[in-house]
């Protein structure tokens, strides 16, 4: 993304001064899908919700349990996250044994309604209680996992509601520490770049401050999206006693979940949130 604003920019700048090669790799760029119907993973039943998150609209979510998962992990992706595309993360997430919940938001795939900062914001505190409002969920034992920009509301739901643990993966400090690494000072010379007041306060660095959860942070050290330092600034100044973090070397915005260092560091913090929840009585 970084790299092909960077692009865009100079071809513009300097248009007639140089030549920009559009290869094959750049047209094709196929993603494997998956749906309910073609779902196989060992051990694991996926169910798909509807959540009413207003009067008005409702979101489409895939509810992942097995027999043996005492935890939950609620997914939150990035602005470009659909459900028939997370056949990577739908294997991740429940390997370990835990339950996972995911979700397209608002206007993407198949839920109701139009985006917002303000709307998602809401609709992830409507689908954290819809979620623990289940019997077999509690919020000791609930992990919240946010990717890229779903790292804010992941923070956002920590910081509102109570759970067991935070994962952020490649995740900004905050908007205006992104909008400086995605459009550098020698880009700004030629484009201004104006930030949605509704998007500015977001601010993951403000919420880490305040967290008490386990978190893991991840990153990667090519990371052309989000700088690996925002991921290591939110963990040293994160208030959480149980933090760890993972730069994967060489890794970039995507697919860090699969790493084996991640998927170690993931395993652990599970463990971590399911030894040390208090026991709940039966409801």
């Amino acid at each position: 993304m970084r790299s092909s604003l960077l692009l865009l920019v100079f071809s513009v700048a300097f248009a007639g001064c140089s030549t920009i090669t559009i290869d094959e790799e750049t047209v094709f760029q196929p993603k494997p899908s998956v749906t309910p119907e073609t779902f196989s993973v060992d051990d694991v039943d996926l169910s798909v919700r509807n959540i009413p998150v207003t009067d008005s609209a409702s979101v489409n979510a895939w509810h992942l349990t097995q027999s043996d998962a005492e935890t939950t992990v609620l997914f939150f992706g990035g602005n470009g996250f659909y459900l028939v595309q997370s056949q990577g993360y739908l294997r991740a997430l429940t390997r370990p044994s835990v339950n996972a919940f995911l979700w397209d938001y608002r206007g993407y795939g198949r839920s109701d309604g139009t985006p917002s900062a303000a709307a998602v914001r809401n609709d992830a505190l409507a689908i954290y209680d819809s979620l623990v409002a289940q019997p077999n969920v509690t919020p000791d034992q609930l992990l919240v996992w946010g990717h890229s920009l779903g790292s804010f509301l992941a923070t956002h739901v920590a910081t509102e509601r109570t759970v067991g643990g935070v994962v952020l993966e490649n995740p900004a400090t905050n908007v205006d520490d992104w909008k400086g690494y995605l459009f550098p000072w020698y880009v700004r010379l030629f484009l201004g770049v104006e930030v949605d007041p509704a998007l500015q306060q977001d601010d993951n660095l403000e919420r880490v401050r305040t967290l008490d959860a386990p978190l893991l942070v991840v990153g990667g050290s090519e990371d052309q999206v989000t700088n690996p330092e925002m991921a290591r600034r939110l963990h040293a100044e994160a208030g959480s006693e149980s933090r760890r973090l993972v730069i994967v070397e060489g890794g970039g915005h995507n697919d860090l979940y699969d790493h084996s260092e991640v998927r170690a560091a993931y395993r652990a913090l599970v463990e971590d949130v399911t030894v040390n929840a208090p026991v709940q009585s039966v409801r």
